[in-house]
This record gives C-alpha cells, sequence and structure tokens, in this order.
C-alpha cells in the first residue's frame, strides 16, 4: 500500500514538471516573438510621378549607304574589310572603266602610229640634210659659188603632225582621268561590306556611325508632353542595363507602324491599333553601354518633385544616417542623403530613396532590423 502511493506521488509530480515546463516553454516563446513584433508604426509612402514610356531601338546617329553605279565601271580593287572602322574620306574601293580603258589602248595606238610618223619625217629630213651638206663639201669645179650659194635642202614640215599628237596625249589623259573611280567614305564610322551582292538596286557598302542615339515612338495621348531636352532614364530590356539620356526631338507626323518592344503587358509595353505613333529621337549620355539594334523601354519623369520625408524617420547613429524602411513586413536599415528643407518638419533627400520605398515616421530607439511590421 505504500508502495502504491509512493509511485502515484511520483507520477503526479513528474505530471506537474512536465506541464510546468511547458507552460514555461510556451510563454517564454511568446515573449520572444513579442520582442520581434512592433505595432502601431506610422509609415509614409513616396509618390511617384507622372510619366511617359517610349519603347525604341538604339540606333547609329548616321547611316550612309552606297550603292554601286555601272555607268562608273566595275570594282577593281576593295580597300576595306567588313567591320573596319573607317574615318571621313578613308578610300573605299575603286571602279575601272573598261569602255574607257579601250578607248585609251586605241588612241595610244594612233599616237604610237603618229609620233612613228614624226620619226620618219624628221630622219627624211636629216637624211636630205646629210646628202645636201655632202653636195656642198666635194666642191665641184663646175659649180660656180653663186650656184653653190643656192643649193638648201629642201624643209619638211612636222606642224601637222605635231597638233595631232597634242590632241591625242590631251585626250588620252583625260580618258585616264575617267578610266579609275575612287569611292571615299563620307562619314567616319564602321564598314559594313556586302560584297557578295552585285545588284545596283541594292546596298553594296554601308558606314555606320559610332554614335548611337534612340530611335523611339511614343503614342499620341503622350506625344504632347515630350519636349527637347528633357531627362529620359533607359533600360536596354536584353540586358537589364541602365542608361541616361536626353529628348533630342519628338516628331509631329505619325509613323506607319509602331515601333516592337517584348514589353507586352507592361505599362507602356504593347501597342494599341487604335492609336497613332510618333517618333522621338534621344540623345545618350554615355555610348559604351549602347549596341545597335538592342531595344529599350525609356521614361520620362514629368515635374519630378525632389523626394521629401518627415526628419522623424531619420534615425542618426555612428555610421550615419539611415532610415527603416519596411520591405514585405519586415524593417531594413537604408542608408541615406538629405539636406535641409525650408519646411521645418521635412528633409529633402538626394540619395537611397526611390519612389514607391515605405519609411517608418515614428522610429523609437527599441525598432531593430529584421522586425516585423504589422
Amino acid at each position: 500500500m505504500n508502495r502504491k502511493k509512493k509511485t502515484i506521488i511520483i507520477s503526479l509530480v513528474t505530471a506537474g514538471i512536465i506541464l510546468a515546463s511547458s507552460t514555461g516553454f510556451y510563454f517564454l516563446k511568446k515573449n520572444m516573438n513579442g520582442e520581434k513584433k512592433v505595432a502601431s508604426l506610422e509609415t509614409y509612402t513616396i509618390p511617384t510621378s507622372d510619366k511617359v514610356f517610349i519603347n525604341g531601338v538604339v540606333a547609329p546617329e548616321k547611316v550612309e549607304t552606297i550603292y554601286l553605279e555601272p555607268a562608273k565601271g566595275t570594282v577593281n580593287k576593295v580597300k576595306v574589310n567588313n567591320g573596319q572602322n573607317v574615318d571621313k574620306d578613308d578610300e573605299l574601293f575603286i571602279y575601272k572603266n573598261d569602255a574607257i580603258s579601250t578607248q585609251i589602248e586605241q588612241l595610244e595606238g594612233q599616237l604610237s602610229t603618229m609620233k612613228n610618223e614624226k620619226k620618219q619625217i624628221i630622219n627624211k629630213q636629216n637624211a636630205v640634210n646629210k646628202q645636201t651638206k655632202s653636195l656642198l663639201g666635194e666642191k665641184a669645179p663646175e659649180i660656180n659659188i653663186p650656184q653653190t650659194a643656192n643649193m638648201t635642202s629642201p624643209k619638211i614640215s612636222t606642224e601637222g603632225i605635231d597638233e595631232q599628237i597634242k590632241a591625242l596625249e590631251k585626250q588620252i589623259k583625260n580618258l585616264k582621268n575617267k578610266e579609275y573611280t575612287t569611292i571615299k567614305s563620307p562619314i567616319s564610322g564602321k564598314v559594313i561590306l556586302h560584297e557578295g551582292d552585285k545588284n545596283p538596286m541594292s546596298p553594296y557598302i554601308t558606314i555606320e556611325s559610332l554614335n548611337y542615339y534612340v530611335n523611339g515612338n511614343v503614342s499620341e495621348k503622350d506625344q504632347h508632353k515630350l519636349k527637347e531636352n528633357q531627362i529620359v532614364d533607359i533600360t536596354v530590356l536584353s540586358t537589364n542595363t541602365d542608361l541616361k539620356g536626353k529628348i533630342k526631338s519628338v516628331g509631329d507626323r505619325p509613323v506607319s507602324s509602331p515601333m516592337p518592344t517584348g514589353l507586352e503587358g507592361a505599362t507602356g509595353g504593347s501597342a494599341n491599333s487604335n492609336m497613332s505613333y510618333y517618333l522621338v529621337n534621344i540623345n545618350l549620355d554615355e555610348q559604351g553601354k549602347a549596341t545597335n539594334g538592342f531595344h529599350v523601354q525609356a521614361t520620362v519623369n514629368l515635374e519630378a518633385q525632389p523626394i521629401k520625408i518627415p526628419k522623424t524617420a531619420i534615425v542618426k547613429d555612428e555610421n550615419g544616417d539611415y532610415v527603416f524602411k519596411s520591405i514585405d513586413k519586415k524593417l531594413v536599415k537604408q542608408p541615406i542623403t538629405y539636406s535641409e528643407e525650408n519646411e521645418t518638419d521635412k528633409v529633402i533627400v538626394s540619395n537611397g530613396l526611390g519612389e514607391n520605398d515605405e519609411v517608418i515616421t515614428n522610429v523609437n530607439g527599441d525598432l531593430k532590423e529584421g522586425m516585423s511590421v504589422e
């Protein structure tokens, strides 16, 4: 009986210990979770500005296309390679006009004949002069002095043939200036050589400048909102690279078809067949990140306002100034750079925050990064 009572007592004590441990663990866990929970936080969401989206493609600022001209002859020599960079006025290729070459050969044959005829005339003249001199040198007794004085060799003129030779030489010189025609590059840039295509209706050489711009379009509802020199934020779609630029020009005539974008479903991404679209040219601030043919989406912030937040959102420590952002219901420390505003309760943030960021405005010493936001 005593043993049974003892067993019951031990069981009750054990159960009590387990219950106490479970209860303590529950309240401890509750307290720990409660320490990471922050209730009744006040937040401020940075507003977005009105935007215009421009869909476009990176393109060379200048493109020069050269077609073959059969009237100048056939290509005799190409002096550049495909992909080569050239300067303005560098030689690209040389024509040879075979018809003119044939004329030159014929005229040179005539010229050679004329020169031979002149040579024969001169030789004949020299022979006559020699014969006359020989006769005068014999001093024959039957020929008196007055008679010998009148014995001079007849003069054979080459004036006519000289004129013909000069005319032929001039004609040949003029033709030689037309026999070969050198084509030079009209601009500096990169050579695209379509050497295999001899069709005069197709490009033979294309020169693309090494400076690029964005050739884009905008819908009729936004066309009037754009102006020259507006700052543009540009995203290269395939690489997610960010660029900066400025509006160069805005067209006032609708284009036949809007620019393809690859952004169907995104804001400003797909074309509406019930709208007209207008050309927009954008100068790039940086050339090194641009690639010819890449599609981009450009964004113009209309009347963008400086980012302002309440002073009560700022936390200062030995590492600098920061705010707490709410991201996915968690507190995240975000360093910022700001300047004082005329308004006593706000500051202007120049770095660290952007549109749609949500910041905590009633910060206190209990806030820690990683805490959950209710």
